[in-house]
């Protein structure tokens, strides 16, 4: 791996090499106390931008960085900035971290945009075999940014970092390596043309607003009724793998499932449903088929679920039986 300064170029963003001569940039945009919420350190002044910047290029001097300043190519403007870090050449992997960009261009193509070019960079250039990205606990919008990039959650290191306010946070890590890169490469670049279908748009991470529309569709079913938000919020926290489709055109979520599995013997599909202003227009064998389809399930031996007696005949399209002998399915 040979890492050297290197500007990244894409269609709405450009990552150019972070030098002193952006701090006054960095300065104008860099403050708001939202961007610094779940971040360890925070920055309230010029001189902390001016510390924050040095020690990017010392750590770059180091070869365990290669900090970026993230611009908006249609003004010019300095919106932010993102680094690759904790470089380990001879494993030949690298972290997409310290990344932070100005409220207006949250949320937009940009973030998106600037991941691609750095991943794209890291396994087509740099050659690496595996791609590190790791956020607060607490930060559910940044969680959910990450999956929809393509990484896989690997775990939480417990009181992993002490943060600004004295609180203990937990770190969630995730990762892409090289066999998944061209996979996430395809969505990515999807994404980036506009890839949205005329029909609803496929999800695999819930953003806020998402959630509470899970809830409601919760509340629409008798088996599901009584689910708090924060009970889904959590249940989201620990859930391994879920599928969802929102609404092209407001985003909202009007179908969603999720599983819980070994990767090998069996995953368990649970919460199948479909919002009531949907139904009867394919959503749900669409739902189904990208369930069964996930890369993350290829080597499962046997899908499992339950369902009301009605149900049976839709899910025997896809080879689910009766399995007809004396086991019960057993609650506490």
């Amino acid at each position: 791996m040979r890492i050297e300064p290197t500007t990244l170029e894409g269609t709405h963003v450009r990552l150019e090499p972070l030098s002193e001569s952006h701090h006054a940039a960095l300065c104008e945009v860099g403050f708001d106390p939202e961007l610094w919420r779940w971040i360890p350190s925070r920055l309230t002044t010029p001189e902390d931008m001016a510390a924050y910047i040095r020690t990017a290029l010392d750590w770059q001097a180091a070869g365990t960085a290669l900090p970026f300043a993230t611009v908006e190519r249609a003004s010019g403007c300095v919106i932010g900035s993102t680094r690759y870090m904790n470089i380990d050449k001879v494993n030949r992997r690298v972290e997409i971290g310290a990344t932070w960009i100005a409220r207006p261009w949250q949320r937009s193509v940009v973030n998106t945009e600037a991941k691609y070019l750095m991943l794209r960079h890291a396994f087509e250039t740099l050659g690496c075999i595996r791609v590190e990205l790791k956020t607060d606990s607490l930060n559910r919008r940044s969680r959910n940014a990450i999956l929809r990039i393509g990484a896989r959650e690997e775990g939480i290191f417990r009181n992993h970092m002490t943060t600004w306010s004295g609180r203990i946070r937990h770190t969630v890590y995730f990762s892409i390596v090289d066999s998944e890169w061209a996979e996430v490469k395809a969505n990515l670049e999807a994404k980036l043309d506009g890839g949205c279908e005329a029909g609803p748009r496929r999800v695999e991470a819930l953003s806020e607003s998402q959630v509470e529309d899970l809830r409601r569709l919760y509340q629409s079913e008798w088996w599901t009724k009584e689910r708090t938000l924060e009970d889904v919020r959590s249940m989201l926290d620990h859930t391994q793998i879920l599928i969802g489709f929102a609404d092209a055109a407001t985003d909202r979520l009007i179908a969603f499932a999720r599983v819980i599995t070994d990767y090998t013997y069996k995953a368990l599909i649970l919460d199948v449903i479909v919002d009531p202003s949907a139904r009867k227009t394919g959503l749900g064998r669409a739902l189904m088929d990208a369930t069964l389809s996930h890369s993350a399930l290829a080597e499962v031996e046997h899908f499992e679920l339950y369902c009301r007696p009605e149900m049976v005949s839709f899910y025997e399209r896809w080879g689910f039986k009766d399995t007809g002998n004396s086991l019960r399915f057993l609650r506490r």
